[in-house]
């Protein structure tokens, strides 16, 4: 007779005393572009079908300021733990890799856009829909100051704390 709202009591304490992580991000360049940027668009979802997924782990990408976006193969989240960044998608590659992608400055100015060449994305928590780690990235790109030279080096440094988004694998699934 009492188990019922014994057993809710208990979820309900659970669930209450849960640590949630409100999304947010900060990041920092030095090199070919300098800028601080942050804010609280930190999200996460898995892209694609069963046989090729991908998570991928989008900070400020709608907001006014500058994005990065993380992305490594598979269907779940990463374990907590230090992953390297890859310039490439490598077939053989027997540990997973992150792969990097950065905006620098808003979508209606750009400064310019890179890619990650190498450096390390540590988690530090991946449980209950929350995904949080630091990433330091070594990107190559160009300016948009001057679209010919593909040779600007910038360092990339942050964290994030972002959220599931459901809306990334519900068009996956739709497909």
């Amino acid at each position: 007779m009492y188990a019922r709202p014994i057993a809710l009591a208990v979820a309900s304490a659970l669930a209450l005393n849960m640590p949630t992580l409100a999304p947010r991000f900060t990041l920092e360049t030095t090199g070919a572009v300098q800028l601080i940027a942050g804010g609280d668009e930190a999200r996460y979802g898995v892209i694609g079908n069963e046989g090729s997924s991908m998570l991928t782990v989008s900070l400020g990408a709608t907001g006014t300021g500058s994005a990065l976006q993380l992305r490594i193969e598979g269907a779940g989240l990463p374990a907590e733990g230090r992953y390297p960044i890859r310039s490439s998608w490598e077939k053989d590659a027997t540990a997973p890799a992150f792969h990097a992608f950065f905006a620098a400055g808003p979508a209606n100015s750009p400064l310019g856009w890179f890619h990650g060449e190498s450096g390390t994305v540590t988690i530090t928590r991946a449980a209950n829909g929350q995904l949080a780690g630091s990433f330091e990235i070594e990107a190559l790109g160009f300016l948009t100051a001057d679209t010919t030279e593909a040779e600007h080096w910038v360092t990339v440094k942050g964290s994030f704390k972002a959220q599931r988004d459901s809306t990334a694998t519900t068009i996956a699934t739709a497909r």
